[in-house]
């Protein structure tokens, strides 16, 4: 029988305040009433369901569940480890406690299962598939393994939510939230713009080595790739320890929280801003230029900010600005101080509209990648009749001509 005293965790302290983990503790050190034991075992294996919305990879349900919060643990530990900072001290107290944790995973439920009459069925009992042993999880860890393997673990894939996501949306009331299904786009799927995608890579190859960053503003007409190019960094270097921070114009005076949020974190983080743009009336652009530089607040060095515009200067500019200024005195003043939000990004990407051929050529990556059998001629013809009828040259508008011709493609295939 495992005894565990909860008094002695320090750091893994969290989680010993769950529920489940305390009933299931309960129930093994045979601390529950009689008249209360089945009641809290069925409550057990009912949150066990629950809480593991998919099936454990590997082992039972209770080790699924046990690893899912040795990952999620933000402590001083888990938080060192991820920022490559270990205090031998704090590494001394992880490994005892590692231990009795270890015990708990590796427990056998069967006796208990078989007394519950559940032996078979229960979802406390499991074994850890082989094949997985080959890989460095955290499964393998606890079944196995011993804490400088969980440290290796923490320092490559981090702790708490950005263990297990990449990329994220901000909400103002409950902060960050993973986003499941990110998009998936690579260079490889871009056609065309080398040397916009080569000034991105080269920045941010500055950013994850450490070095001097600028943030960077992608400037273009609609669809020609600017986030798509964006979106491709996230999938070329996450396993480099990147991660993305999808943001709206109207979050950006919630910069200061995402800061406190993410600028003590192991991690290096792209703030992206899709389409950004001010109307003339809008004054939030002043806060954005502090932000960028020039505020009190500084920028950590483990982030760096990217975004998208339609406009080359940001800022809506109207003929009733050409009047008001014809009445300003200082008129080149008025000017500057709209334009030069541009310039505080350090490094602007221009991305216009592609010609005829890079049109085409865009059309014909995709139909070889997709597989879709229609003779380049007629798919040149029809792509032309697209570009007419609807949205005109662009990435965008080949992409979509292509999901269009993916349904058609049946009528033109070519016979074997």
């Amino acid at each position: 029988m495992v005894k565990v005293n909860i008094e002695e965790f320090i750091l893994y302290r969290d989680i010993f305040d769950d529920e489940i983990i305390k009933i299931a503790l309960d129930l093994l050190e045979n601390k529950l009433e009689e008249s209360d034991l089945l009641k809290n075992q069925y409550f057990l294996l009912q949150s066990l369901l629950i809480k593991n919305v998919e099936p454990p990879f590997m082992g039972s349900y209770w080790q699924g569940y046990l690893a899912e919060k040795i990952t999620s643990s933000e402590n001083v530990f888990s938080l060192e480890c991820e920022r490559e900072k270990l205090h031998n001290n704090i590494m001394a107290i992880a490994e005892k406690e590692f231990k009795m944790i270890q015990e708990l995973y590796n427990y056998d439920w069967s006796q208990l299962a078989a007394k519950w009459g559940d032996k078979d069925t229960s979802l406390m009992v499991g074994t850890i598939n082989p094949v997985y042993r080959e890989t460095t999880t955290i499964h393998q860890i606890l079944s196995d393994g011993n804490i400088y393997d969980l440290k290796v673990y923490y320092t490559e894939k981090g702790c708490g939510i950005f263990s297990r996501y990449i990329a994220f949306k901000w909400h103002e009331k409950s902060g960050l939230s993973g986003i499941q299904n990110y998009d998936k786009i690579t260079f490889d799927d871009l056609t065309g713009y080398d040397r916009q995608k080569e000034q991105l890579i080269e920045n941010t190859e500055y950013f994850l080595n450490g070095k001097k960053t600028n943030n960077i503003l992608l400037y273009g007409d609609r669809g020609t790739g600017k986030s798509s190019s964006v979106k491709a960094l996230l999938n070329k270097y996450k396993d480099r320890k990147l991660k993305m921070i999808e943001i709206t114009k109207d979050q950006i005076c919630s910069f200061p929280e995402i800061i406190k949020t993410i600028g003590q974190r192991g991690y290096r983080f792209i703030i992206f801003i899709d389409d950004l743009s001010f109307e003339e009336f809008e004054t939030e652009y002043k806060y954005f230029k502090a932000i960028l530089e020039g505020g009190l607040e500084v920028k950590p060095e483990n982030t760096v900010i990217y975004a998208t515009s339609n406009r080359r200067n940001i800022i809506k500019e109207t003929w009733k600005d050409q009047n008001e200024l014809d009445n300003e005195m200082h008129i080149s003043d008025s000017i500057q101080e709209k334009i030069s939000l541009v310039d505080r990004f350090g490094i602007t990407i221009t991305y216009p509209s592609p010609d005829k051929n890079l049109f085409l050529r865009i059309v014909s990556d995709i139909a070889n990648k997709e597989q879709v059998q229609i003779p380049k001629e007629i798919l040149y013809q029809e792509a032309m009749k697209w570009e007419m009828r609807y949205h005109g040259f662009s990435g965008r508008s080949a992409r979509q001509f292509m999901d269009y011709m993916v349904s058609k493609s049946q009528e033109y295939k070519i016979a074997e």
